[in-house]
């Protein structure tokens, strides 16, 4: 299983920040790839997307505690995957957002990334900069969303 993190500054209240990335109607927002997601049981998402022109259809889990902002989710079955968001208030207005993923894609899954970027590990990285970025640009009011050159 490979790990991947990243972190990123933003100038936004940690509540306002942890509201919007919590809310399960926000994650096609920010998330590269989803499309839709909803929720599907108590801390159960559906999630909907596509990748290079093969769409997805998933079901895992989301918890989130309001109290340490901090959100977990991940699903088991072909395509393993757990990760948590935690913000950290970073005073005077700005907050600290880490993305931490663990990942081990099913073989197919592996041979696809490695064929769209060479490197699947390079595509989760891209992959977290790229929300994380939108998260940044939708909160703080100067973008959209970012989807990286390796999902298209």
């Amino acid at each position: 299983m490979a790990e991947y993190e990243q972190t990123v500054k933003i100038d936004a209240e940690p509540d306002a920040v942890f509201d919007f990335v919590s809310d399960v109607s926000n994650l096609p927002k920010y998330l590269p790839t989803m499309r839709h997601a909803e929720t599907n049981g108590p801390d159960h998402v559906r999630v909907q997307g596509e990748v290079k022109g093969h769409s997805y259809d998933s079901d895992g889990f989301m918890t989130v505690d309001p109290v340490d902002y901090h959100m977990e989710w991940g699903a088991d079955g072909e395509n393993q995957y757990r990760g948590f968001l935690d913000v950290e208030d970073a005073g005077n207005g700005t907050c600290d957002v880490t993305v931490h993923l663990s990942f081990t894609p099913s073989p197919d899954m592996a041979r696809q990334m490695d064929q769209s970027s060479g490197d699947h590990g390079t595509a989760i990285r891209e992959g977290i900069a790229a929300a994380l970025q939108s998260i940044k640009n939708i909160v703080e009011g100067h973008g959209v969303k970012v989807e990286p050159q390796s999902v298209k």
